[in-house]
């Protein structure tokens, strides 16, 4: 009797270690991940996210992982992160946002973006190797934290104000120079409102000792900006825009304005990060005064502009295309115009092989600040060293590069040496 139970359990050991071994061996292997981040810090995701293997094209990936951000409201950011599955029939995907506040340091930020990363990966490892060694720790938030967003006490009612000021010294045997900059800014936002407005001027000094004279070089300049936004629906918004600064080089003594304008974005703005086709329109009537007489005779006018922009940008595995194009024109006279185009590609053409392109096109036909030729040479070597503005009809910037790629697919190890 005893030798029969003992055969039966010596079975049942052997048939629970087959089992077991059946069920181990049917785990898929430690999944491959794509990262698409171009503002990630790379290095700290791959050192601390350990559970999958990362590789450099997105062809040798079960995963890829897009990631996006956008600022928020208080100068914080908000990141998007895509997680889809690559080459299964059944193709998950999934969407997580993780938002950083403004007073995060760099380091609080990447391990915020690590952890929704972690959380964002958990059901595409699930029945692969990667489940013998994975683990779920969660920590419960104390009473004190808590506590539902519509039940905030904020007394600051989601202002977010910011203070910075910064000076640079430098010189050599003949040059001094001297900068001081300082700003303000504040902004409060919510999924109705926008409100934003910003104070910055530079006091910029230069002394240039010549053969003959020493040379006083003058760059100052100052700027206030703001505008109110409302949301009138998912698609469309209004604003009101207005500013008032001034520009030695540029001949300014004051120029200032209000603008209303109206968005309106083809694309619902929750997919913001992810697509967007956005088309602005905004009329301005403009007040300016000059240092001196422009070449077209003014001391000061009052003129009104329109201008219309829009701007086509996509985010998708297969790269991303970001175009920009706007027209401007005053109504007093249609000549005076401006149109600027501004295309951005990054393609994936075929495996390891991407060409990225983008550039800058702009037909100036607006200087209405110009000084006259007899009060300022703009060719003179001594206007030029002032950064006196010059005449121009158009201006071009072009970029245009290929990448490859090849050798090991897997990108894991992190070597931090040199």
């Amino acid at each position: 009797m005893l030798r029969t139970i003992s055969a039966v359990f010596l079975l049942l050991l052997l048939s629970y270690g087959y089992a077991e071994a059946q069920s181990t061996s049917r785990l898929a292997p430690i999944p491959n991940v794509y990262l698409d981040c171009g503002s990630c810090d790379v290095n700290y995701i791959r050192t601390n996210i350990t559970f999958v293997n990362y590789v450099r094209d997105q062809d040798d990936a079960s995963i890829y992982l897009l990631i996006t951000d956008q600022r928020t409201g208080g100068g914080g950011r908000e990141f998007t992160l895509i997680f889809s599955d690559i080459g299964n029939e059944q193709a998950r995907s999934d969407t997580l946002r993780y938002s950083s506040s403004s007073t995060d340091t760099g380091d609080e930020r990447r391990m915020g973006l690590n952890r929704y990363i972690k959380i964002g990966l958990v059901p595409f490892v699930t029945n692969t190797v990667a489940m013998r060694s994975l683990n779920i720790l969660y920590e419960a938030p104390s009473d004190e934290t808590a506590v539902d967003d519509d039940e905030i006490d904020d007394p600051w009612n989601n202002w977010v104000f910011d203070v910075n000021v910064r000076s640079n010294i430098n010189g050599q045997e003949r040059e001094f120079n001297f900068g001081l900059f300082s700003g303000f800014e504040a902004e409060r936002t919510t999924h109705i409102w926008k409100i934003r407005g910003r104070m910055r001027g530079e006091i910029n000094r230069r002394n240039l000792e010549l053969s003959d004279r020493t040379l006083n070089i003058n760059r100052d300049w100052g700027n206030t900006w703001g505008m109110v936004g409302y949301s009138i629906s998912d698609h469309a918004t209004v604003a009101l825009f207005g500013s008032a600064n001034f520009s030695r080089p540029n001949n300014i003594a004051l120029s200032t304005y209000i603008a209303p304008a109206f968005e309106y974005n083809f694309f619902p703005y929750n997919e913001f990060q992810e697509r967007r086709f956005v088309v602005q329109y905004q009329i301005t009537p403009l007040y300016r005064r000059y240092f001196d007489t422009t070449i077209f005779l003014k001391d000061e006018e009052l003129i009104m502009s329109q201008e219309l922009s829009a701007r086509l940008r996509y985010d998708q595995r297969w790269g991303r295309i970001d175009i920009r194009a706007s027209g401007k024109h005053f109504f007093h006279d249609s000549s005076i115009n401006r149109f600027e185009f501004n295309p951005s590609f990054n393609i994936r053409i075929i495996r390891g092989l991407s060409v990225n392109l983008s550039g800058r096109y702009r037909i100036i036909n607006d200087q209405l600040s110009l000084r006259l030729p007899s009060d300022v040479d703009p060719n003179d070597p001594e206007s030029i060293l002032r950064g006196v503005q010059r005449p121009t009809s158009y201006d071009y910037r072009i970029s245009f590069g290929l990448s490859y790629t090849f050798g090991s697919i897997y990108n894991n190890i992190v070597n931090p040496r040199f």
